[in-house]
């Protein structure tokens, strides 16, 4: 009975690891930096999804000091998917300088 446990539970961890990496590859990776609508916060229960992000870039001046500027977006989309795909490409292009202090796609 140990044995069966055991082996068990060494079995299903193996599999456990691949979880995040079968969600990750549900995430679009072609997603444009304009998908989506500009817009404002839509009505509670209208089913639009927001997405969110605030980061940093490098300012295309050059200074002396810290050259970075903000980067804030905020766009409405019609599916999750579409949302969490434009985040990815989000960090993917603005991680440079750390991470963004929001990352985020929310239904209203």
């Amino acid at each position: 009975m140990k044995r069966l446990v055991l082996a068990l539970l060494m079995g299903s961890a193996a599999v456990l690891p691949l979880a995040p990496f079968a969600a990750e590859a549900a995430v679009l990776k072609n997603v444009s930096e304009d998908a989506g609508q500009r817009c404002d916060t839509p009505p509670a229960g209208s089913g639009v999804i927001v997405g969110i992000f605030n980061g940093v870039k490098e300012s295309p001046f050059l200074t002396d000091d810290d050259a970075r500027v903000p980067v804030n977006a905020f766009r409405c989309f019609t599916s999750m998917q579409e949302c969490q795909g434009w985040l990815y490409t989000m960090q993917s292009n603005y991680s440079d300088f750390g991470a963004p202090t929001a990352v985020f796609c929310q239904e209203h």
